[in-house]
């Protein structure tokens, strides 16, 4: 078992602050402070940054430091719809060459959302590992490394507001029925099916995000619909 560096635990902690709001979009990562409260030197906070920098969850920007990015409507609705393409190909990708051990990999991930849920006190952020891990498996039968790199490099970008829509009992819910019928129509063998429905879940959690942006800052951008038909 690999045991976990200061760098790697510094890098899990400044994550989950930023997943959870505890750093919002817009504000300034500082060494000296995360340091302070994680009880660790700056080096290893430093490497932690570089790390995220390269995944796309902060941004540097010259000589003014490490930031939480900020994200308008637009930005949203190019990375959810790059996401949905990608998603659809590695699913598609995937389809041919899966194996029955690999699909009870992924019914055994889908089991562990619907615990998730099912929980009074549900953990939005296991719910959130488990159905990255999900992904992750389909991207890693697809066999595509470039197309995972940059897969994951956008979903990296939004995985705060990922966060926030899956609070969303409803949301939650839609997210884990999706997760059923793609499994579904991957044990049916249906290519087609499974394709399109990756495709539509991923545009669905767009329209939701975007749903509850405020009015103010949902006009301050025009962007098509996200969900179209062809998803469909």
């Amino acid at each position: 078992m690999k045991i976990e560096s200061i760098a790697d635990r510094a890098k899990r902690h400044i994550q989950e602050w930023i997943v959870t709001g505890r750093f919002l979009p817009g504000e300034q990562l500082k060494e000296e402070e995360i340091s302070q409260r994680l009880g660790i030197s700056r080096p290893p906070v430093r490497e932690a940054l570089k790390a995220l920098e390269a995944t796309g969850l902060v941004l540097r920007k010259p000589r003014r430091g490490v930031f939480v990015p900020e994200m308008t409507e637009k930005d949203m609705w190019e990375i959810y719809t790059l996401k949905a393409t990608l998603y659809e190909m590695a699913t598609d990708l995937a389809m041919e060459v899966i194996t029955e051990k690999e699909i009870e990999q992924l019914e055994s991930l889908v089991e562990k959302m619907e615990t998730c849920v099912k929980k009074e006190f549900f953990d939005v952020l296991q719910y959130q590992r488990v159905h990255g891990t999900f992904h992750k498996v389909i991207m890693d039968i697809a066999g595509n490394r470039r197309l995972k790199a940059i897969a994951s490099h956008l979903h990296n970008q939004v995985t705060m507001f990922s966060y926030k829509t899956l609070q969303d009992r409803k949301h939650l819910h839609s997210s884990l029925h999706y997760h059923w019928e793609i499994l579904k129509a991957i044990k049916e063998k249906n290519t087609p099916s499974a394709c399109g429905l990756m495709k539509e879940h991923v545009l669905n959690a767009l329209a939701v995000l975007c749903h509850s942006l405020p009015e103010t800052r949902r006009q301050q951008a025009e962007v098509p619909n996200p969900v179209r038909s062809e998803a469909h």
